[in-house]
This record gives structure tokens, sequence and C-alpha cells, in this order.
């Protein structure tokens, strides 16, 4: 592992930089007099306290405050601060300031960068609250108010790229990143309840690629069979316009072999003739052969039908980065009854992930943070941080020379709990290599 911690404190002062922070504080109206509360450190303190055990709140960013300052301030007045809309707008730019740079194309050493500029996979948690912001954030799964957090990370490094906190019966589907984040050709990797057949058009025009499943109450046209039973392409010669899916494969009919075939589709808002939207349809057999549809704008060619199945087990990362917010980083520890506290908390755990991914980066290139196999895994830089989280605020406001001392004994500290557990594990990307060798 290659330790560069004597560029960790520029990189993080760049990721949170003083003076654009209080620029934005102005912008935003949380600064509202010379004297008031600094917008720099009053985002830094609420990010270090999410690294806290147990569940942080607004003491423990009144104490990260003191310490970044040197000067105490009353409760009351620092708990104000978090109660408006303008404390959201703060975090959520601050947010956007720091993941930009990750948003560029990054020079990966893995045979997939060589096919895609990136892969971004997006997924929602949902975050419960007090029952009394019910009236505000109406909740779902059983929970009477919770929040729901989108978020976007790239594969390569698993570094978040975009993210937005709304109210968590807000449906999946009325909500995506803008497809201007994403470089030219970057594949996306979403999930069935992101799935809206306009959208996958739109993906189609800005010259980006997806790969996502079907509905299970999806019906689309099949126009081409490249692979499917003889009767498919039997019954497709005598129908050259083309068939209904449910007429030629009933949801709930298991089958022991892949199908690829090319289907036209048609959101429900709009008239067929001017809104269809041609795709690729995958079938692959999954457990007791059950049907796993995914759509995709792949060619054939390229990416048969056992390799999309792969490509989209890499959707899973999400997942892991979810667990590693809510256990590492208190996504879940919202103790507040207010409407933009809770906000303001959830932001910043998510800067917290962008600040330990900045630490991962000086620790170990991105480049090498690939798949499950990596010399470090990034979730591990998290959990290390909680220990050693006073010592890297000490170095980041300590002079010069004492920082590179304190940076020393940082970087030991973190390296003795960061190293991979099991180096042998096999890398989540390596069933792909085979089936690339063999397109």
């Amino acid at each position: 592992m290659s330790v560069r911690y004597d560029r960790l404190v520029p990189a993080l002062k760049a990721l949170l930089p003083d003076a654009p922070l209080t620029q934005l504080g102005r912008a935003v109206a949380f600064i509202r007099r010379l004297r008031e509360i600094q917008a720099s450190a009053f985002v830094w303190s609420v990010v270090l306290s999410r690294f806290g055990s147990g569940r942080p709140g607004f003491e423990q960013a009144r104490h990260w405050y003191g310490r970044l300052t040197g000067g105490m301030l009353w409760p009351r007045p620092f708990q104000i601060r978090f109660k408006s809309a303008a404390a959201v707008r703060l975090f959520e730019r601050a947010f956007e300031d720091a993941v930009r740079p990750w948003r560029a194309r990054t020079r990966v050493r893995h045979p997939l960068a060589r096919q895609f500029a990136d892969i971004a996979v997006i997924d929602s948690t949902i975050l419960q609250l007090s029952d009394a912001l019910r009236p505000v954030f109406k909740g779902a799964r059983g929970a009477a108010s919770s929040l729901k957090a989108l978020l976007t990370i790239s594969v390569f490094g698993l570094v978040p790229l975009h993210a937005e906190v709304v109210s968590g019966n807000r449906h999946d589907m009325t909500f995506f990143p803008a497809l201007d984040l994403f470089v030219k050709g970057t594949l996306l990797l979403f999930d069935k309840g992101f799935v809206a057949y306009f959208r996958l058009r739109e993906i189609t025009d800005a010259s980006l690629l997806y790969l996502c499943p079907m509905r299970l109450n999806g019906n689309a046209i099949v126009t081409h069979a490249r692979r499917a039973p003889k009767y498919v392409r039997q019954a497709l010669r005598r129908h050259p316009e083309g068939l209904w899916l449910r007429d030629l494969l009933p949801a709930k009919k298991r089958i022991g072999k892949a199908w690829d075939l090319d289907v036209v589709l048609w959101p429900k808002t709009a008239a067929r003739a001017r809104q269809q939207v041609p795709c690729r349809l995958v079938l692959v057999p999954g457990p007791k052969q059950t049907q796993r549809p995914y759509l995709t704008n792949l060619t054939a060619s390229q990416w048969p039908a056992r390799a999309l199945a792969e490509i989209y087990r890499l959707r899973w990362q999400v997942e892991l980065v979810f667990k590693e917010l809510k256990q590492h980083l208190n996504l879940e520890a919202l103790p507040s009854k207010d409407r933009h506290a809770v906000q303001v908390f959830a932001w910043a755990s998510l800067i917290a992930l962008a600040l330990s991914r900045t630490v991962t980066t000086c620790l170990c290139p991105l480049t090498q943070l690939v798949g499950l196999a990596p010399q470090l895994r990034p979730a591990l830089v998290s959990r290390a941080l909680r220990s050693t989280v006073r010592l890297l605020a000490r170095a980041l406001s300590a002079p010069p020379t004492r920082a590179r001392d304190l940076l020393g004994i940082f970087a030991e500290e973190v390296a003795l709990e960061i190293r991979a557990r099991d180096p042998g594990r096999e890398d989540s990307f390596q069933r792909l290599l085979p089936l690339l060798s063999a397109a």
C-alpha cells in the first residue's frame, strides 16, 4: 500500500475549503452578520461529529465547533442554526462541490474501464424519523415518517457522484440524477423501481448506456429474436410486425436457457406512434429456472446474456455503501424533530462519506480500489476514522511542521485497521473477464 499522507491535509482542505464555504454561506443566507457562526467551521464540526459513536447530535457538533475554533458557544444559539432552510442548502451545496471532481473520467487499470467511461450505480434507502415529522415527511414501509436518500456511486473506487434527500413516500420512479452529470459512455445500473420507459429513451439520447431489470408487469412487443426457442422464431416469422411478450412467454413460465430479444416499449403517458422505445431484452434463468429479465442498450455482439447478468451483480456495491453509511457514518441516527435539522444530519453523513473516500485515495490510488480484493477496502477506512478522527482534526488545525508529525501517527493508526482481512478473496469482477474474452 502506497501511503501518501503528505497529500492528506491539502486534499481535505480542497474537499471543504474555508473561503468557498464562507462565500457559499453568504450566498444561501446562512451568514447574516459578521459575528455569526462561521460557515466553514460549522460544516466541518457537523461532518466530524458523524464519525462519533451512539447517536451524535447537536451537542457533539457543538463540541467539535469549539475544538476547531477555540471558542465555545451556548447550546441554544448553536442548535438554532440547524433549524433553517439555509443550513440545508449549505450542506447540499457543500456535498455537490465535494463530489464534482470525481465525475470526470478517471484512468482505472481494469478491463472494464476500456469498455465504459464509468459504471455508475443508482439506488435509494429509507431513513426513519421521529413520528412528530409525519406532517412534513410522510413515511414508507410501515414508518410514520421517513426520509429517502438517493445515492449514485462509481463502481471504480465506490466514490459518491450524486445524492438527493427527499420525503420517504416519494417513489423512486419520480426522481433520478440529471443525465448531464455523467461522462458520455457511462453505464448506469439501477433497480426496477427507477425504470420508466421515457427515461430509457433519454439515457440513450444522452449517449449513455443502461442495464436494469424489467418490471414484473412490464409487457413489450417482440420484434426480433436472436436467441429463443424455435416456436418463438417461427411465430415471429408469421407475424413480422411483432408479438406481445406475454403471448410468447407467460410471466410465471420457467426457462432453462437465456433469451435474447429486440423489443419495443411505450410509456403509458404518450401516444405509441411517437413515443416508442426500442431496446434489448435479455431473459436469464435464475434460481429454480425463474425468469430474470433485463433491459439494456448494450450491443449483443459484444455483451452476451451471461455477461449482462454478471455486470448487473455490480449493483450490489451500492448496498455495501449504504451499510457503511449506516454502520460507521450514522446515516440512520437523525436525532431531531426539526424538519431542517434531520436533513442537515443526513447531508453531513454523505459529506463524511466523501471525506472518507478522500482519505482512502490518499492512502491508496483510486485505480487500485476496484472489486472486493483491492489492497484496502474503503469501508474499513470509514470504520478506522471513528477512532482516529480527533487526531485527524488536530492535524488539520496544526502548523505545517506539527501537522506532518501528526499525520505520520494518523497514517500508522489507520493502516493497522484498513488492510483487507481476506487478501485472497476473489475479485467481484473476475467472473466477467472470461466472458469479455469470449465475446
